[in-house]
C-alpha cells in the first residue's frame, strides 16, 4: 500500500497536474445547440479565479433541462473559490442572491456543474413547484 501511495505522489509531482491544472481553462454547457453556460477558470499563483455566465434555465419535473436562455455576454466574477480533490467550489453574485456551485472535473474534457442546494433554497424551489436542477454537463470548447 505504501508503495502505491508513493508512486501516485510521484506521478502527480512529475506531471504537474493538480486540480487547478485540470480545472483551469474554458468550459461551456450547451442544450439544443444553445450555449447557456460559460465558465472561465484561471490559475493565479496557488489558487483558482474566474468568471461565470449562465442563462436562465427551466427544468422538468425530474430536474432535467427543459429550456435554456443563451449565456449573457457579461460574466460575473467568482468568489470564495476553493478546491478539494477533483471538485472546485465557488460562489457567484446574481443581483440580490449569491449562488454557490461545485465543478466536478471528470476528465480533461468533461465536467459537471452542480448548483449547491441549501435547505433554504430547496424550500424556496419546492414552494415554487420547481425541483432542484440536475448537474449540468460541461465540455471544453475546441
Amino acid at each position: 500500500m505504501r508503495a502505491f501511495v508513493m508512486a501516485a505522489a510521484i506521478a502527480v509531482v512529475s506531471t504537474g497536474q493538480g486540480v487547478a491544472d485540470t480545472a483551469a481553462g474554458s468550459w461551456i454547457g450547451q442544450f439544443n445547440g444553445r450555449t447557456f453556460v460559460r465558465l472561465e477558470l484561471r490559475v493565479e499563483g496557488d489558487r483558482l479565479a474566474g468568471s461565470l455566465s449562465i442563462g436562465n434555465i427551466q427544468v422538468d419535473k425530474a430536474g432535467a433541462l427543459e429550456r435554456v436562455d443563451e449565456a449573457p455576454a457579461q460574466a460575473a466574477p467568482l468568489s470564495d473559490v476553493t478546491r478539494k480533490g477533483s471538485t472546485v467550489s465557488f460562489a457567484r453574485k446574481d443581483v440580490d442572491d449569491t449562488d454557490r456551485f461545485e465543478l466536478h472535473v471528470t476528465d480533461a474534457s468533461h465536467a459537471e456543474l452542480h448548483l449547491v442546494v441549501t435547505d433554504e433554497l430547496r424550500k424556496e424551489l419546492a414552494d415554487a413547484g420547481i425541483p432542484p436542477p440536475k448537474p449540468i454537463a460541461l465540455i471544453r470548447p475546441r
